[in-house]
């Protein structure tokens, strides 16, 4: 299915093709998107209308928070057809803007996930919220699932990264370059908080030195960096 996504956080009008609706509901939005506005031949916006953080206009809309997903006229059992507008118009039309969030908002939905990274030496927890979009930001790119770990935590890595770049290891599994863990239930296909200990990860993580020949904890390491030395969460 053809489709044009609307991503403010990476200022970007793209097309994208998907296997269906559902699915593009797990890989761009938190949370079941609607349409938020009617555009020509058929075509609909999609949006989960984010109401806080980076958001785009589109023509004379009202900001639109969060990223936009326009998909074809309705084919029934929930799909859709491909989308019929020219996406070179599109980017003429979309403005990209912010929206500030108010003191009556709703906390907007996030998972807690860790990141480590071999070049800062460091094991972080952050927020994020529970997208392949969110985590392809963070990342710098397409991402891949490069281990599957105990009670549903998966390890995402950048889809390009090699055995060559700075490493990091956990028991008796490597790990090539900045990685982020989080929870995944398999169960509803969704991105949930992790469930790994972040003290335990800095006890047991090591990183391989610039040489490639010794391994060093995270406690040896953070003496001679400031980067990994938040207790946040």
């Amino acid at each position: 299915m053809k489709a044009v996504l609307i991503d403010p956080a990476a200022k970007t009008v793209n097309v994208v093709y998907l296997h269906s609706v559902s699915r593009a509901t797990n890989k761009f939005f938190s949370e079941k998107p609607t349409p938020v506005l009617k555009l020509p031949r058929g075509d609909v916006l999609l949006a989960a209308a984010a109401e806080e953080g980076d958001a785009f206009v589109l023509g004379g809309s009202r900001p639109i928070g969060g990223p936009g997903l326009i998909v074809g006229r309705k084919l029934g059992a929930g799909e859709r057809a491909p989308v019929r507008v020219d996406p070179d118009l599109l980017r003429q039309m979309v403005r990209w803007t912010s929206i500030e969030k108010s003191e009556t908002a709703e906390t907007r939905t996030v998972v807690r996930a860790i990141e480590i990274d071999p070049e800062r030496r460091s094991i972080e927890e952050f927020s994020i919220t529970p997208t392949m979009l969110a985590l392809q930001h963070r990342l710098g790119g397409e991402i891949r699932i490069c281990f599957r770990a105990p009670e549903e935590d998966i390890v995402l890595t950048a889809a390009d990264a090699t055995m060559d770049q700075l490493m990091w290891r956990k028991d008796e599994a490597e790990f090539s370059g900045r990685c982020v863990v989080l929870g995944h239930d398999l169960r509803r296909g969704r991105f949930v908080n992790v469930a790994a200990s972040l003290a335990n990860l800095r006890e047991s993580v090591t990183f391989r030195s610039s040489t490639g020949n010794t391994w060093t904890g995270y406690e040896c390491a953070s003496e001679n960096s400031t980067a990994g030395r938040s207790d946040q969460g």
